[in-house]
């Protein structure tokens, strides 16, 4: 048998590497499907476990059948499509809607571009109907300061008006803006809450200004936490996987967990005694997405959550949401469409 060639056994080699190559690629894609198929079976098992966790915490006051005493759309009035001007976000999704007890009222921008490729933004200023949800003003203008401020609204003034920022701030009466100032038209708040956030190895700082200059502070593990004010005596801080109701010398009146879940303030009645928590679960991975989202309504009598209410369709991070004075009513936004529910007693 004659021996190969050079050129031949160089060939053989060469198909022996490709040969090599493509098995060893083969086994690489194989993995790497395997590993996918893996980690997306653990992210989705781990994203039911919280989903069923809140659902069963939730039980006792969840709305397992919601039905909203009234839905209006809000695409007819200009409500955006897209997530580009979405106020379902945690720092806007609160402070996009409020309510008196006649009105409910919702802003949000519309982008477009003009002559020379310049972006728009109109500000959006949407009165209904509290009784029945129906249209009672839609109020719009371009927005003349920095673009993707605001807008935000909020009821109310003592004179009952509601207020609104955005270019500045505004006074709505009738559904109408009639006047604009450069400071709140409220006054701010006397007592201050200053926040230092901390870090995986350092705690978090809260300190509380009163009226009289005296200063009480707290300290958290979680290095990031939110606060918002209930009333002129008590906040919420969120720290974490848990919401915690502070009074101004800094006592802990009551706290609850949700293990594994994103919490997000939604708003307080008037008179302080009831608040908006969402309570959302994401889904890990390269994006995390949200699969799941309850607005929890608390009691500061009850120390305890007492109706809550799953949002669908669920909002693009955060729905709307926000209280009647005395806490009797919740209004919802999510999906271009806002509820109004009666809350359980």
């Amino acid at each position: 048998m004659k021996a190969l060639s050079k050129g031949n056994r160089l060939k053989r080699f060469v198909g022996y590497v490709v040969i090599t190559a493509g098995a060893l690629l083969v086994l690489g894609v194989a993995a790497l499907v395997a590993w996918t198929l893996a980690l997306d079976y653990r992210f989705d098992r781990q994203n039911r476990k919280l989903v069923q966790s809140i659902s069963e915490k939730l039980a006792p006051v969840v709305v397992r059948t919601p039905k909203a005493i009234w839905d209006t759309d809000l695409h007819p009035y200009g409500f955006p499509v897209g997530s580009f001007d979405s106020p379902y976000l945690n720092y806007t999704a609160p402070a996009t809607v409020a309510m008196s007890d006649s009105l409910a009222a919702v802003t949000f921008h519309k982008s477009s571009y003009a002559a020379g490729n310049q972006l728009i933004q109109d500000v959006h200023l949407i009165m209904l109907s509290a009784g029945d949800g129906s249209l009672v003003t839609n109020t719009q203008w371009p927005e003349q300061g920095p673009l993707g401020l605001g807008p935000g609204i909020f009821c109310c003034t003592k004179n009952d008006e509601f207020y609104a920022h955005a270019d500045g701030w505004l006074l709505i009466k009738n559904g109408r803006v009639v006047g604009r100032q450069k400071v709140n038209p409220v006054g701010p708040n006397r007592q201050k809450i200053h926040v230092s956030l901390g870090s995986s190895n350092r705690p978090t700082t809260v300190e509380i200004v009163n009226e009289d200059g005296s200063k009480n502070t707290l300290q958290t593990d979680c290095g990031n936490v939110g606060d918002s004010f209930l009333s002129k005596n008590a906040f919420v801080i969120i720290d974490c996987n848990t919401l915690s109701v502070i009074d101004m010398d800094g006592h802990l009146f009551f706290s609850d967990a949700f293990s594994g879940a994103d919490l997000k303030f939604g708003g307080a009645s008037r008179n302080g005694k009831r608040f908006v928590i969402s309570v959302s679960a994401w889904r890990p991975g390269d994006p995390p997405y949200l699969t799941d989202e309850w607005l929890v309504v608390y009691d500061t009598e009850h120390r305890a959550p007492v109706f809550a209410v799953k949002s669908d369709p669920l909002p693009y991070v955060q729905s709307q949401s926000a209280l009647s004075a005395d806490g009797n009513y919740l209004l919802t936004g999510s999906g271009g469409h806002l509820r109004f529910f009666k809350v359980w007693q």
